[in-house]
């Protein structure tokens, strides 16, 4: 009987951590639309960067006579390019955005965040995206191009995450000694922070 009792108590706790953490990345969701559209534009400015690049060698081939005259014209369209396909990490850690013209940082409601994930499963995922895990996942590296943008902003809590995987770089494992009742893995919880994004929900107003 106390065996049962174990494992049906086991089971339940199971089951509140795994809803803490699907409400924590419900509620990182409502803040994620607001960044997304950067990856849009990201992508968009490399086709068009494509498409300028492929223009100009049709047009170089016909025009070989008046390329002298062109040449200014042509760097500054390339330069152009090159810019906006680098992406946010070049601007963000070699070329500062002059205050006038530099856009508003989109927001993450860290603290409303961290105040309803007491399993801690925000800065487990911190930890192990900045440790190296999903890598390749666009959604990964959006998150963490906000993260470098933001960080003197952030909370500290964040802020320590942030930097443990940085520490932990390669040994994403050690994240869940870190943040040990977080069972979800990156993987799992960019994989519901996506879906959460598709669903289009409404914010909830929980004043």
């Amino acid at each position: 009987i106390n065996y049962d009792i174990y494992r049906s108590s086991r089971v339940v706790v199971l089951a509140v951590m795994g809803l803490g953490a699907m409400y924590m990345m419900h509620l990182l969701a409502q803040d994620w639309t607001r960044i997304r559209p950067i990856q849009g534009i990201t992508t968009l400015a490399g086709q068009a960067s494509n498409a300028l690049n492929l223009q100009s060698i049709t047009n170089l081939a016909g025009q070989i006579p008046n390329l002298a005259g062109q040449i200014p014209n042509l760097a500054s369209q390339a330069s152009a390019a090159l810019n906006l396909q680098r992406g946010k990490r070049s601007t963000l850690r070699g070329q500062r955005i002059p205050s006038s013209k530099q856009p508003p940082v989109p927001a993450i409601d860290w603290k409303r965040i961290l105040a309803r994930d007491p399993f801690e499963c925000l800065q487990s995922l911190i930890c192990q995206l900045m440790s190296g895990a999903e890598a390749h996942s666009s959604e990964a590296e959006l998150l963490m191009d906000f993260l470098e943008s933001s960080l003197e902003m952030a909370p500290a809590k964040i802020g320590r995450a942030f930097s443990r995987g940085l520490a932990l770089r390669g040994r994403s494992e050690r994240c869940y000694d870190e943040y040990p009742f977080c069972l979800y893995s990156a993987k799992t919880m960019l994989r519901i922070l996506s879906w959460f994004s598709e669903t289009n929900s409404p914010p909830v107003n929980e004043e």
